[in-house]
């Protein structure tokens, strides 16, 4: 999650870990501790700038992480802030070890992926409970920190608040992940009629709020990327693009260093976009839509692109495609999102009796197939 949180995370955790003869002393340096993980984000500029989904939540996130250099950096402070004198060396260790190993635990209820193992696995963990931001969390766990902050409260007044702030934020994070299986389960009832064989599920939070879920559903042709709201649990709505996997053009890509590692980076939860151009040549873009729901088309905040020659093979190094810039028109259309309310435009598609904009029955839906051309607005910087 984003650093304030992390910070909030480390304080809560350390001043209970710590034990009586470092208590508000360690709030303080847990805050510090809890956010320094985050540091592999200077790693983002290495290998051509493919270091940000390489390095991040990496090493420093990996669950041994905070075992080894918790102890070691128990010690320093100690000989540090207490001149090695006293009894306090447990109660650092402690508070050092219990502020590094929350943080990969919390970045584990996100969607963006840890790598608990690294770097002897690579493998990412998602459990999809909350989103990277997400307020009502950081207030309930801010509020116990707060408590434990006010030193006109009596010290067990000041405990007691900790653990009720700390207990209740960690009750939100598994209701997230119950939330999700609902919506996941959901999802698989409503888009039946329109995806015959439904290879996975996966329903990702969105910022701020729990009560919309963006998701990518996988079939053997098509990826459906869309929306669903609690407000309207039985009218998910959603594009469908063709997954594009036997495409020349689009398997050069995929091939690639910079494809494979997209793919592993969103799990595989990634659509092709193909433009041909003159000369035989074509134009690839590679989209990760794990966070679709900031896109009008359900397409991708990041990915790759590249121009394949009429032989099937990449004319050039595949190259990062910029970060969409947000103007006022796109905040104020996200704006209703957030607060729950599914788009209507004809754009999204949604079931039949909510009102589809898809002509003819489910079967005639499943045999239309996106057009070729779906650059051609969106990306005038292509060769």
């Amino acid at each position: 999650m984003e650093p304030i949180t992390q910070a909030l995370l480390g304080a809560a955790t350390a001043e209970l870990a710590a034990g009586r003869a470092l208590r508000g002393r360690a709030l303080g340096w847990g805050a510090i501790i809890g956010m320094s993980p985050d540091l592999d984000v200077l790693l983002g500029p290495l290998r051509d700038g493919y270091g940000a989904w390489l390095y991040h939540r990496g090493t420093t996130h990996s669950l041994w992480f905070g075992f080894v250099l918790g102890p070691l950096l128990g010690w320093i402070l100690w000989r540090w802030r207490d001149m090695g004198r006293g009894d306090t060396l447990p109660g650092w260790i402690r508070l050092c070890t219990v502020a590094l190993v929350t943080h990969p635990i919390l970045d584990g209820f996100t969607a963006y992926g840890t790598q608990f193992f690294a770097p002897f696995l690579r493998d990412r963990f998602a459990w999809n409970g909350v989103a990277i931001v997400d307020p009502f969390y950081s207030l309930l766990l801010g509020a116990g920190v707060l408590c434990a902050a006010w030193r006109s409260l009596s010290p067990e007044k000041r405990h007691r608040g900790l653990i009720a702030g700390l207990g209740l934020s960690s009750i939100y994070l598994a209701a997230g992940l119950a939330i999700n299986q609902w919506i996941e389960n959901d999802l698989r009832l409503r888009l039946a009629p329109y995806a015959t064989t439904i290879e996975r599920v996966r329903a990702y939070p969105t910022f701020f709020q729990p009560w919309l879920r963006s998701f990518v559903i996988r079939t053997p042709d098509a990826m459906f990327v869309g929306l669903h709201s609690w407000q309207e649990s039985s009218c998910p709505v959603w594009h469908r693009h063709d997954r594009r996997l036997t495409d020349p053009s689009s398997l050069a890509l995929r091939k690639s260093w910079e494809g494979e590692l997209l793919e592993w980076f969103a799990d595989g939860d990634t659509i092709a976009l193909v433009h041909p151009q003159p000369g035989g040549r074509t134009h690839v873009r590679i989209e990760d839509v794990r966070y679709g729901w900031a896109s009008d088309q359900g397409r991708g905040m990041w990915g790759v692109e590249a121009v394949i020659d009429a032989n099937g093979e990449l004319l050039s190094p595949p190259t990062r495609i910029p970060r969409p810039r947000f103007n006022p028109s796109d905040l104020s259309r996200m704006l209703p999102l957030l607060m729950g309310e599914l788009p209507k435009g004809d754009t999204w598609e949604r079931p039949i009796e909510c009102g589809a904009s898809a002509v003819g029955d489910a079967q005639d839906y499943l045999s239309r197939v996106p057009p070729t051309n779906e650059l051609e607005e969106c990306c005038p910087h292509a060769i």
